[in-house]
């Protein structure tokens, strides 16, 4: 093989592994990286409008598929880096694999002060910035080790729980010819079997729940990670087991499902909240214990009233808020697919937990009469609760397996409960690190996952507005795209939360003079970026709009009035200690 550029070598190395898309914004730092991966290969690019939105791309196209091959960044250095750490971070948080390629100056002028160099405390170091976001960060020194460098980096994205990783390439290294005898492909690389359960843990595992009286099987993110959406449907039914999840593991488990039990913490179920507080063995699969599933750690009483086992491929997230009878560090699916076979070798019954399971049922009818006017609210502008109860089922008639993306703020007090999972292609990025506005450009992402179906986003009109510029970029491509901006004029979430102080600060958008509430004509704003615009202003055009907009066949900004004084509902009253020295709450009203 003729010598080859390092850029070249790497990016057919993407090829070879199987990657579709590379999503970048271009620089003078990432020329070669660019040019190799959009002209020496059959990758497909998208250019964006913004280095942090390449990220989101990314990082919602991994979240659809999950699993490799890997999605490709490419940014510049200097001022394009620095736009991609809230992006990067929300990609780690949500455990989304994909390499990040960085460009920087030459290495032969490094500490110099070259042109957007990080170089005042050492030799670029613009890494240190990002190395606490992302799973590693590396910088490479050499020519002739970049291509391997990129090979493990590709490897811990994808192994273990997933994450970003990113790679800086000097300038120099990326434009010098190495000799390469054959392009590696992910053989022996990224081909390997993930890492099964103790045998001993299983046993325990199964033993505790063929004891208990009122179990319960609580999951997250990991379901997916590990594709063990039939393992986990095996395991309830084996045994009986209601299954909870997080918002972010929606649609892990079948809504319509008997043994479904709703989403417990902050936001979500009623149901749900009483069955985390009542169960007497929690099986937590691929589960974080935050602030938000768990009502600020006040929901479980582990281990006085309740027994955890918890699995995890990451050793490092069992222990970190409860003790775990049973800790199993293991791949979730052959963890569940192990645990219902000893719940069949030991003959579970799972009748057994009949009286539990229509315990839980009694719950759910009395929630679902409990906010039955949210769901029906005729009020106008509309009511979050209305919005979310007819979205699904437009969703549903429309296809049951279009994409759905929510992004951050009042939706997390509606859409967890108030719309219904129709599939598994529910993506949120409510789990840890929430950034603004992730939805807007990740809905692209998401949509070339998942390219046979629709794909539909619900972002309020301070998110849209961090990120609305990403339509284009569907304009660009021809990609049909939907994106529901709730309407307000307000930060609603902070200005409800804010009322803590008495105060409603810097939470409202208005005309200064006037003092009126003001947003952009979102119509308007989609139809100058080549997009079409629709408009919902109560709600009776609720399900109407949304069925015409997901069948349209093109990108479209749907803009809805939303009721800025509407009553918002939580399964658990949202309070903070009143003493900020402690760390406890009041256990929920149960």
């Amino acid at each position: 093989m003729p010598p080859l550029r390092v850029t070249t070598a790497i990016a057919k190395f993407f090829e070879r592994a199987g990657t579709e898309y590379f999503f970048g914004y271009v620089g003078h730092g990432n020329w070669a990286i660019l040019d190799s991966l959009a002209n020496r290969t059959a990758i497909k690019g998208i250019r964006t409008r913004c280095e942090d939105h390449a990220v989101h791309m990314a990082d919602a196209f991994w979240r659809v598929r999950r699993r490799p091959p890997v999605p490709v960044v490419s940014v510049t250095g200097g001022p394009g880096a620095m736009n991609i750490p809230g992006a990067l971070a929300e990609a780690f948080y949500s455990n989304s694999a994909m390499v990040v390629l960085v460009g920087a100056g030459p290495s032969q002028w490094f500490d110099r002060g070259g042109i957007q160099e990080s170089y005042r405390y050492g030799p670029e170091e613009w890494i240190q910035v990002v190395k606490p976001i992302c799973k590693k960060a590396l910088l490479v020194h050499r020519p002739d080790t970049a291509l391997e460098m990129v090979v493990r980096a590709t490897k811990e994205a994808v192994t273990g729980r997933p994450g970003p990783v990113v790679v800086q390439i000097p300038f120099d290294i990326q434009n010098t010819e190495i000799d390469v005898r054959e392009v590696p492909g992910p053989e022996g690389w990224m081909d390997f079997h993930r890492p099964g359960p103790d045998p001993a843990g299983i046993a325990r595992a199964a033993e505790l729940l063929l004891r208990a009286e009122r179990p319960l099987l609580h999951v997250s993110t990991g379901i997916a990670n590990a594709n063990a959406w039939d393992a986990l449907r095996a395991v309830a039914e084996a045994a009986g087991i209601p299954v909870t999840t997080t918002f972010v593991g929606k649609g892990a488990f079948p809504e319509e499902h008997p043994l479904y039990a709703g989403i417990p913490g902050r936001f979500g179920d009623e149901h749900g909240c009483r069955a985390a507080q009542a169960c007497d063995v929690l099986l937590a699969v691929g589960v974080r214990f935050t602030d938000l599933t768990t009502a600020a750690w006040s929901l479980y009483d582990i281990p006085s009233r309740t027994t955890l086992i918890h699995v995890d491929i990451d050793p490092g997230e069992i222990g970190r808020t409860y003790p775990a009878a049973v800790g199993i560090v293991a791949d979730a699916r052959l963890t569940l697919e192990a645990l219902a076979a000893a719940l069949r070798a030991r003959e579970a019954d799972p009748g057994r937990t009949r009286p539990w399971v229509a315990e839980i049922g009694g719950w759910r009818a009395e929630w679902r009469e409990k906010v039955r006017h949210l769901r029906e609210a005729d009020s106008t502008p509309v009511h979050y609760g209305r919005l979310y109860h007819e979205a699904w089922q437009a969703v549903r008639e429309v296809d049951p397996e279009t994409t759905v993306l929510f992004d951050t703020g009042q939706t997390l007090c509606y859409a967890p409960s108030f719309f219904q999972a129709s599939s598994r292609n529910i993506q949120t990025n409510n789990g840890h690190f929430i950034r603004m506005g992730w939805s807007v450009p990740a809905l692209i992402g998401a949509r070339l996952a998942n390219p046979g179906h629709p794909a539909i986003a619900f972002v309020g009109d301070g998110s849209f507005m961090m990120t609305g510029t990403a339509v284009a970029t569907a304009v660009e491509y021809g990609l049909p795209a939907v994106w529901v901006v709730l309407n307000n004029r307000s930060l609603q979430f902070e200005r409800r939360m804010e009322k803590f102080y008495g105060t409603e600060t810097f939470c409202d958008y208005k005309i200064e003079r006037t003092g009126e509430l003001w947003s952009p004509d979102f119509g308007k704003f989609a139809e100058s970026m080549g997009a079409r615009g629709m408009k919902i202003s109560k709600p009776g055009q609720v399900r109407g709009v949304l069925r015409d907009a997901l069948r349209a066949g093109a990108p479209v900004v749907v803009d809805c009035d939303i009721d800025i004084t509407a009553e918002v509902y939580n399964p658990i009253p949202f309070a903070y200690t009143a003493d900020f020295h402690s760390r406890g709450l009041p256990k929920p009203p149960f």
